[in-house]
C-alpha cells in the first residue's frame, strides 16, 4: 500500500494541476469545463490528506477563474464546494488560509442562498467557517480585523447559530466570531438589528451550553464574551448565567482588547457586584493573578473590595490562595521546559515573579495565614 501511494501521488498531484490549469484558461470549451468538472466529482472524495493543500489550490483557480459561456456559475459552485470539502475535511495539516478574500466570498454566496430559501448549505458553511477559525495565517487574521461584513453576511452568522442548525455548524460559528470581535462589537447601530442581536445571544449562549469546553473553546468563548461586556449595544443582552463562564479565568485572552478594557476599567469591579454572584468572585480571581500588571486605580479598587468581602466573611481566602498557587506551578512546569534566556523563557520569568509579588501582596492586605 505504501508503494501505491508513493506511486500514485504524482499522478494526482498532476492531475490537480491540470484541473487548476483548466478553470483558469478562459479559452476551454465548454466540453473541456464540463470534463473537468466530471474529474473533481471523482477525485475529490477519493483524496487524502496529503492532497489538502491541492485541494485548495484548486478552489483558489476556481473562485479566480471568470464565469463565462464556458463556465457557468452553478459550475463554480459546484466545484468549489467540492474544493473546499476535499481541502478542510481532515483534523490536521490543514492547508493555511493565505487571503480570507476567496473563503468569505464562498461564504457569503452560501449565507445568501441558506438565509434566502435556497437549499440546505449547512455543510460548505461549516467547512469555510472552520477553515478560517482554524487554519488562518496571521495575516488572514489581520486582514480579517478590517473585515466588513455585508448585512447579508451577517444574517448568515445568525443563522448558522440557529438552534435548529447541525451542532458542528454551530460550532464553527463559534469559533469564527473572535477573528471578526472589531467589528462585531463596535459596528455602527444600524448594521445589526436589535431583534438579531438579542436572538444571536440567545443562540450564542444555547450553544455555548452544547459544546465540550476544550481549552480553545473557552478562549474562544471568553473572547466574546468580554467583547459583548464591552458593548454597550451587547453587554444588556448577555444572558446572565453565562457570567458564570469567568471559571475559566485560566483560558483568559490576554491578547484581547477587550479583555484589556475591562482590566483596565476601575468600575468594572463595581459592576461585576450586580452579576451573578460567582462573576465577582472569579473576576477578583483573574484581577489578583495579573495583580502587578494592572494600573493603580484599578489595583486600588481591587485591593478595597478584596477587604470589603473579607470583613463581610465571604472571601474563601484559601480558594484564591490555591488559584494563585496553581498558576504558579504551571508557569514553574512550563519554565522548565524553555530555555530561561528565551523569549518565551523571560516572560515565563517575569510571570512568575508578578504571581510571586501578587500573592505576598494578597497575604498581607487580607492577614491569611495559610
Amino acid at each position: 500500500m505504501s508503494c501505491y501511494s508513493h506511486e500514485i501521488n504524482p499522478q494526482i498531484n498532476r492531475i490537480y494541476g491540470k484541473l487548476a490549469e483548466t478553470f483558469r484558461e478562459p479559452t476551454f470549451t465548454p466540453e473541456d469545463i464540463s470534463h473537468a468538472v466530471t474529474i473533481v466529482e471523482t477525485i475529490t472524495p477519493l483524496a487524502k490528506n496529503d492532497a489538502a493543500q491541492k485541494s485548495y489550490d484548486l478552489f483558489r483557480a476556481v473562485m479566480r477563474a471568470p464565469i463565462s459561456p464556458a463556465y457557468s456559475q452553478q459550475q463554480k459552485w459546484h466545484v468549489s464546494r467540492l474544493a473546499m470539502r476535499s481541502a478542510y475535511k481532515w483534523d490536521r495539516l490543514l492547508p493555511r488560509v493565505e487571503d480570507p478574500h476567496y473563503i468569505l466570498t464562498f461564504l457569503t454566496h452560501h449565507f445568501q442562498s441558506a438565509t434566502g430559501g435556497g437549499r440546505d448549505q449547512d455543510e460548505p458553511i461549516e467547512t469555510a467557517l472552520s477553515a478560517l477559525a482554524h487554519a488562518s495565517s496571521p495575516t488572514t487574521i489581520e486582514a480579517l480585523k478590517h473585515f466588513n461584513p455585508t448585512e447579508s453576511f451577517v444574517c448568515g452568522i445568525c443563522y448558522a447559530f440557529r438552534d435548529d442548525r447541525p451542532l458542528q455548524l454551530r460550532r464553527a460559528a463559534l469559533f469564527f466570531l473572535p477573528l471578526i470581535e472589531d467589528w462585531l462589537f463596535e459596528a455602527p447601530d444600524s448594521t445589526l438589528w436589535d431583534n438579531q442581536l438579542s436572538r444571536l445571544c440567545v443562540d450564542w449562549a444555547s450553544t455555548v451550553d452544547s459544546i465540550e469546553h476544550t481549552p480553545g473553546a473557552q478562549k474562544a468563548i471568553l473572547v466574546v464574551l468580554f467583547g459583548m461586556t464591552t458593548s454597550s449595544r451587547w453587554h444588556h443582552r448577555i444572558v446572565p448565567e453565562k457570567w458564570k463562564l469567568l471559571e475559566y479565568f485560566a483560558s483568559v485572552p490576554d491578547d484581547s482588547r477587550f479583555f484589556r478594557k475591562c482590566v483596565d476599567n476601575p468600575g468594572f469591579i463595581r459592576g461585576m457586584k450586580y452579576k451573578t454572584p460567582a462573576a465577582l468572585v472569579f473576576w477578583l480571581a483573574i484581577l489578583w493573578l495579573r495583580y502587578k500588571e494592572l494600573t493603580p486605580q484599578v489595583r486600588e479598587q481591587l485591593e478595597e473590595v478584596t477587604k470589603e468581602r473579607v470583613q463581610d466573611g465571604r472571601m474563601d481566602l484559601c480558594w484564591y490562595l490555591s488559584v494563585m498557587d496553581s498558576e504558579l506551578r504551571k508557569a514553574e512546569d512550563a519554565l522548565r521546559r524553555h530555555n530561561i534566556r528565551s523569549i518565551a523563557g523571560i516572560a515565563l520569568r517575569k510571570k512568575i515573579d508578578n504571581l510571586r509579588q501578587a500573592r505576598v501582596s494578597f497575604v498581607t492586605l487580607t492577614g491569611c495565614q495559610f
